[in-house]
């Protein structure tokens, strides 16, 4: 197994935790920090067998299956975050409705890790060796996310992972299942698919990337081990970059790449960016005028969480990822939208609410499958495995990562419209994206 910077970084984070733990009391403090008692923590866990057991259905019994995790509940990520813990609370509430996870109720113990590494990697090791729960959710990032992985593979726990991607991380996992159907070097293809399809007056001709000072943008713009990532898929379809920049996760300004990309006259544009900085990005070019014939939102998807309207139009145009959208066919979708927008009124349905409810959906197919919480055997059970779930099937290799799949959405107003694929496209792509 090959060492990696990821892999170099994760440990120092552990070993620092680890330092923090030994030292009379911290570890408690840091829990207590993260929301180990907070009102957040404890309206996560109260989705139990109290939940109204639908007809013909029995009670769950005995003990409860308890599912532990962390979310950025506040903090820099506290957006997505929201969406995840709705959707692990939904699923929660169906299962204990139809009878429970093996006949038993379930519960959910999610903490608050303030959108911090250190605080996860304490909150995990208090879910692990204190809360002794019986199966573990991942967090929202692969910032967060990694520095927690090392913890959980030293525990040989599976990680059922609908927060983040990491092709490094799950070559390098033994204990990890994923359902973000495309990894880092992906985020970008499918709008190099989307131009090999315009006519060919329409195609642009020289690309401006912003890039996050984050290992996961860093990997979307520069892919992996050659392949993906927007410069390999550029250069592979000889379209010139004239502008690459980088910027602080925390930049609070960032005019002048916005200004050297309109300079260069950029008529595709990667923002390759979080939820917040996407939202920095995107005012800053409508501010000095900067309107490309394609702009893509491809670090995270944001053109779906709610405050995307807000922007007005600086937002409209822009296009960004997601894995499954309302008019797809795929099992729970139908609900899922329906209890997003009557219940948490969300317009639509972010990537985050449906990659959360994904997950859970895997882990109950493989706890039933196997018929016992066996951490091995549920390993087992998704590895080489098609799992039908809200986001389509989903196919997993021998490292647990799924198959590549994925759409392209763009705002339109106040609503996202499906681009790409044309198979599974409700409008065809605006370009240029003022219209």
């Amino acid at each position: 197994m090959r060492t990696t910077t990821w892999w170099r970084w994760m440990v120092a984070l552990v070993a620092l935790a680890l330092v923090l733990g030994a030292c009379g009391g911290a570890a408690d403090e840091g829990a207590e920090g993260g929301g180990g008692d907070s009102e957040d923590a404890a309206a996560a866990q109260d989705v139990t067998s109290e939940s109204a057991t639908a007809a013909g259905a029995e009670a769950p019994e005995g003990e409860p299956i308890v599912i532990g995790g962390t979310l950025g509940l506040t903090g820099a990520f506290s957006g997505p975050s929201a969406g995840y813990r709705a959707a692990y609370e939904f699923w929660a509430e169906q299962v204990n409705a139809e009878g429970g996870l093996l006949g038993r109720p379930v519960e959910l113990l999610i903490y608050d890790d303030e959108s911090t590494p250190g605080t996860a990697q304490t909150l995990y090791q208090r879910l692990i060796n204190e809360d002794q729960v019986d199966l573990l959710l991942a967090p929202y990032t692969t910032f967060v996310g990694g520095a927690i992985l090392p913890i959980v593979e030293n525990n040989e726990m599976m990680l059922f992972n609908g927060g983040f991607v990491g092709i490094d991380l799950f070559t390098n996992s033994d204990w990890m299942v994923g359902t973000f159907t495309y990894q880092e070097p992906d985020y970008p293809r499918g709008v190099f698919e989307m131009i090999d399809a315009l006519p060919e007056d329409q195609k642009p001709q020289r690309i401006g990337i912003a890039t996050a000072q984050n290992p996961f943008t860093l990997l979307v713009r520069d892919g992996y081990e050659g392949e993906g990532g927007v410069k390999n898929f550029a250069e592979e379809r000889g379209i010139d970059i004239v502008v690459d920049e980088e910027y602080a996760a925390e930049a609070t300004d960032v005019t002048g790449i916005i200004q050297r990309a309109q300079a260069q006259d950029v008529d595709l544009f990667f923002a390759l960016a979080l939820p917040n900085d996407a939202a920095l990005l995107a005012r800053t070019a409508q501010n000095v005028g900067f309107s490309p014939d394609i702009y893509c939102s491809c670090g995270s998807q944001v053109t779906s969480l709610p405050y995307w309207k807000d922007l007005g139009a600086a937002g409209d145009g822009v296009m960004s990822t997601a894995m499954s959208w309302p008019t797809d066919d795929y099992p729970g979708l139908d609900e899922l939208t329906e209890y997003a927008q009557t219940e948490l009124d969300y317009e639509e349905v972010p990537v985050y609410l449906t990659g959360g409810y994904a997950i859970m959906q895997v882990l109950q197919e493989a706890v039933e499958e196997v018929g016992e919480i066996d951490q091995a055997a549920l390993r087992d059970y998704v590895t080489n495995r098609t799992i039908e779930t809200v986001v389509g099937p989903i196919t997993y290799d021998e490292n647990r990562i799924p198959e590549y799949s994925s759409i392209l959405v763009q705002y339109r107003g106040d609503h996202n419209e499906v681009v790409w694929p044309p198979d599974r496209a409700s409008s065809d792509p605006q370009v240029p994206m003022d219209g």
